[in-house]
């Protein structure tokens, strides 16, 4: 049977709230769905996801896990779906390219932001996420107003890119779902045990939403 969703985080803490082992395919409505573990950072994300792509041969891929908020408007707990991702750090603008622009393998070819496919969920909010190798501190946010003022950023985490264009290379619809933890002030949750429960929560809500998509608007029919 073919897997209709592979559920990816960087660790397991993030996915203890779907009850099931990584590994276990599990149905849901007549659709099913796997979970792994990518761990932290670009380059390892981006291979861990690769590989678990190649395994499982997965109809499309949701990303969860928790992310710092850029955007001010968005607050600690908030529930995000990426529009597209990009890597905020990569900077070839003395090659005549932008922000987050980086040459591609073939002559020409200029790699940008990803689009995201963004099922319909109530309470989510939509924002363009970005991805680094850096925990983004207030300080650095803020002696950075290019974070928004040029990219248009709504988060920042370091693994939505990497899995994002591991889906890409493979024609498979990526989904990203981000639950803020520490805001563009860098306020972080005063019970960070209950905050966990609470985002996971969402992450299995966002993952039915998904499963439960008409065929016709599902990201498996694309």
């Amino acid at each position: 049977m073919a897997l209709d969703c592979l559920v990816l985080a960087s660790s397991r803490v993030e996915l203890e709230g779907f009850l099931t082992n990584c590994g276990e395919v599990v149905c849901h409505k007549g659709r099913s769905y796997l979970l792994e573990t990518i761990g932290v950072s670009q380059v390892q994300s981006a291979l861990n996801a690769m590989e678990a792509i190649l395994k499982h041969q997965p109809r499309s891929v949701l990303l969860v896990g928790y992310a710092g908020g850029i955007d001010p408007s968005l607050s600690i707990g908030d529930c995000v779906l990426a529009s597209e991702v990009l890597q905020y750090e990569l900077d070839l603008r003395a090659f005549g390219l932008k922000r987050g622009e980086t040459f591609g393998r073939v002559p020409n070819e200029i790699l940008k932001e990803i689009p995201l496919h963004v099922p319909p969920h109530e309470g989510a909010t939509l924002a363009r996420g970005g991805s680094s190798d850096r925990f983004l501190l207030r300080a650095w946010r803020e002696a950075n107003p290019w974070l928004v003022d040029e990219l248009d950023l709504g988060f920042s985490d370091m693994e939505s890119y990497g899995v994002a264009l591991a889906a890409k290379m493979h024609s498979i619809p990526c989904t990203v779902c981000r639950v803020i933890s520490d805001d563009a002030q860098g306020r972080r949750p005063k019970d960070y045990k209950k905050f966990c429960l609470q985002a996971n929560q969402k992450f299995v809500e966002v993952l039915y939403s998904l499963l439960e998509l008409p065929s016709e608007k599902s990201p498996t029919s694309l």
